[in-house]
């Protein structure tokens, strides 16, 4: 049973989709077929850096955000946000 996946429409530039075409080519993948798998690898690989540095920032005791003002909402459109508290 194969996994059901979402669409997801991106633009590339010419040169890229070229490159991609290429790359496509030689593993004898369809081009749509070779770009998800390119974006599912980045995606992968994003993920565990920013998995690595919040593990890093947890041993460190730097988590979260720190909310000592009741009704801050982080927004930073908020004019009240964390900036107004003392």
């Amino acid at each position: 049973m194969s996994l059901d996946k979402l669409s997801v429409h991106v633009r590339l530039s010419q040169e890229m989709h070229d490159r991609l075409a290429v790359l496509a080519g030689v593993a004898n993948d369809p081009v749509a077929e070779f770009a998800a798998y390119l974006l599912e690898k980045s995606i992968v690989g994003e993920f565990h850096a920013v998995s690595m540095q919040a593990m890093r920032l947890r041993r460190l005791g730097l988590t979260g955000n720190d909310r000592e003002c009741e009704g801050s909402t982080g927004n930073s459109r908020d004019s009240q946000g964390s900036g107004g508290c003392k």
